[in-house]
């Protein structure tokens, strides 16, 4: 199987720690995908190896391969729980974000090689925890369905009419958001300018007609409890809410999850992280992060 049971069966004097260091990376890049949440994957990263610590590894032929799939059964099943408390959370659940690889050691080797878009973190929320996995499994890693069908217990034609469901719910986004990352950065700097400046004009030239925002306080940390839908809404929230923001917090450009974002911070401290979804030469949302509850895995920027 590409990526996630490409492996190899471990001679004797190979150990748990060799193990956790050749795998844990990609075990991260699934969890995260799954749950969109940074301390949750590592917990079942944890969790995966633990489960490998309890058998034998000369009885495994293939380690990398049980530890795709525990850790497979261990995200659907942890999101299957997540879902029911995201129903009842407070205002919009947004993913948390991994800020230019510094959340965690996995998180460093899984932005450097990959784009993870907190907007199409976002979009998978549409997904049902089976539907999800086998959507990132087929587009993400290049599954064949025979293999999705081992991971999952089901057969390979169910497999495919799931991702073919999957597809329609989440549309034609891309895992992978193409466009000139230079023009990216640069639109994401117009914004800011444009903010700051109350350029009403120039902040209309670069939002789309339906650009949406969303905030994520989680009941911790003000912010709209609703999406705002809508250029001349999103413009008159974004100027309200620029002239209340304490004067010790500064805007600063990110790399959010492999993509131009913002982060505001004040005293080397994260207190926003604002993430984009580009159309073009426009954007058309904003993804506002600002429960402190996500953002405390983040290193201190200086």
């Amino acid at each position: 199987m590409p990526d996630g049971s490409e492996s190899k069966h471990l001679p004797p004097d190979d150990d748990m720690t060799e193990v956790y260091s050749s795998y844990k990376s990609a075990l991260f890049s699934l969890a995260y995908r799954m749950l969109g949440s940074v301390t949750d994957a590592e917990d079942i990263v944890q969790e995966a190896f633990l489960k490998l610590n309890q058998v034998s590894l000369h009885s495994i032929h293939h380690v990398k391969s049980y530890l795709w799939k525990v850790t497979t059964n261990l995200s659907i099943d942890f999101l299957r729980s997540a879902r029911k408390r995201r129903e009842v959370y407070v205002g919009s659940w947004l993913p948390e974000p991994i800020i230019n690889g510094k959340g965690t050691d996995p998180a460093d080797q899984v932005i450097a090689n990959e784009e993870l878009s907190i907007a199409f973190l976002h979009l998978l929320e549409n997904l049902n925890p089976v539907e999800r996995v086998v959507f990132l499994l087929r587009e993400v890693y290049s599954y064949s369905y025979d293999e999705i069908a081992q991971l999952i217990g089901k057969s390979p034609d169910n497999s495919r009419k799931i991702q073919s469901r999957s597809k329609q719910k989440v549309g034609d986004l891309s895992p992978k958001e193409g466009g000139d990352r230079g023009k990216k950065e640069e639109t994401v700097r117009d914004f800011i300018e444009a903010v700051q400046s109350n350029n009403i004009e120039k902040l209309l030239s670069i939002l789309s007609d339906d650009f949406t925002i969303y905030s994520d306080g989680g009941g911790k940390a003000k912010a709209n409890l609703r999406p705002i839908f809508g250029i001349e809404r999103a413009v008159a929230f974004l100027m309200g809410v620029y002239r209340k923001i304490p004067s010790n917090l500064i805007f600063m450009e990110a790399d959010v999850n492999g993509q131009p974002g913002m982060i505001m911070k004040a005293d080397n401290q994260i207190f926003y992280v604002l993430a984009f979804q580009f159309d073009d030469d426009k954007l058309s949302a904003l993804y506002n992060i600002v429960n402190p509850d996500k953002l405390k895995h983040l290193k201190k920027l200086k």
